[in-house]
């Protein structure tokens, strides 16, 4: 894949697979971050399966100047326990890693048989909504990372997309409720205590909000919907309050999505262009603040093309990730002119 040209001045540079690892055959759920040293750094989750026992958190790096992407390598691997949904940020000098856990799987029999079935079912249950979440510090751009802590641990709560610094200084976390379906926005100055807003909802409900401000304390929110179209929400007050979702006419099959506000002010989105299935992967472009899109497919062929993750890096150019037929994560660079 090489200088293929898209529409509205974007064109397509490269494209690279990341090697899968043989004992960790599915991967998932990637996120991409520039690093103030500039290398591009990307991470996501494999395992045997989603939500097995050995899912584990990858990372590799595009150094600075380089060319070539190092081989990746676990930075979270809780033992019998599944680690996904990882999230990359820099603030003042340091790189956190969001993550989590699912901590859900069943009472050791002595402890559990005696209590009431209404409360043993709840805390045996396990999956994507038995997981705190989780971060981790590091101080050298990535070599290292320090010890576990917890933003949240009650479980219900996941992330999924970038956190994004606003204007008037404060970091936005975009969140869900995965059991009710509802987009929750953190919001933080030291990323210690967070204010939590949104709670937000659509007629069959909705997760993991991506977020883009417009001017200062705009924000544009998009939502993955059960409802067939990627909804979206507006903020003016810097994400405290926000108004009543309205649908687009950009498809969702219940599938991740990404939006960037590049410099020049248009808007980029990708996502699945079906209403059931995650092929095709589509980039739409937009200069009026998400209004009207041209779009276009990046793969079309049969299989998963999904949870895309994109940024614009400081050389103006933008990187793409996002899931490759559930075996590997694929990488592309595009021109915006």
């Amino acid at each position: 894949m090489s200088d293929k040209s898209l529409k509205n001045g974007l064109k397509i540079l490269s494209g690279t697979l990341f090697k899968s690892l043989k004992d960790k055959p599915m991967s998932h759920a990637s996120n991409i971050l520039e690093f103030s040293n500039g290398d591009i750094v990307v991470v996501w989750y494999a395992g045997a399966y989603e939500t097995s026992p050995d899912e584990a958190i990858l990372m590799t790096r595009l150094r600075k100047n380089s060319k070539n992407w190092e081989k990746p390598r676990a930075l979270v691997d809780t033992p019998g326990k599944a680690d996904g949904n990882p999230v990359l940020f820099e603030d003042d000098g340091k790189i956190y890693l969001f993550y989590v856990t699912i901590e859900g799987g069943g009472l050791p029999e002595e402890i559990g048989r005696d209590y009431p079935e209404v409360i043993k079912s709840n805390l045996t249950r396990s999956g994507w909504d038995t997981c705190p979440i989780k971060y981790r510090i590091s101080t050298d751009f990535g070599e290292t990372f320090g010890e576990e802590e917890i933003l949240r641990r009650e479980w219900g709560w996941m992330i999924r997309n970038k956190l994004l610094r606003l204007s008037n200084g404060e970091v936005l976390f975009p969140m869900y409720d995965e059991v009710n379906w509802k987009a929750i926005f953190g919001l933080s100055r030291d990323l210690k205590d967070w204010d939590f807003t949104g709670y937000i909802t659509t007629p069959k409900g909705c997760i993991q909000p991506a977020v883009v401000e417009l001017e200062g304390g705009h924000l544009l929110c998009f939502l993955r919907t059960r409802d067939g179209f990627i909804y979206r929400v507006e903020s003016y007050n810097y994400g405290r309050d926000w108004s009543i979702p309205e649908s687009t006419t950009l498809k969702n099959p219940n599938s991740r999505i990404d939006l960037i506000r590049l410099r020049d002010g248009r808007l980029v989105v990708v996502f699945n262009d079906s209403f059931d299935k995650r092929t095709p992967l589509s980039i739409g472009i937009s200069g009026d603040d998400g209004k009207n899109w041209e779009v276009w497919d990046l793969e079309k062929e049969e299989g998963e093309y999904s949870y895309p993750s994109i940024i614009q890096s400081r050389d103006g150019l933008i990187h793409l990730v996002y899931t490759y037929r559930r075996e590997t994560i694929k990488h592309i660079i595009l021109s915006a002119e």
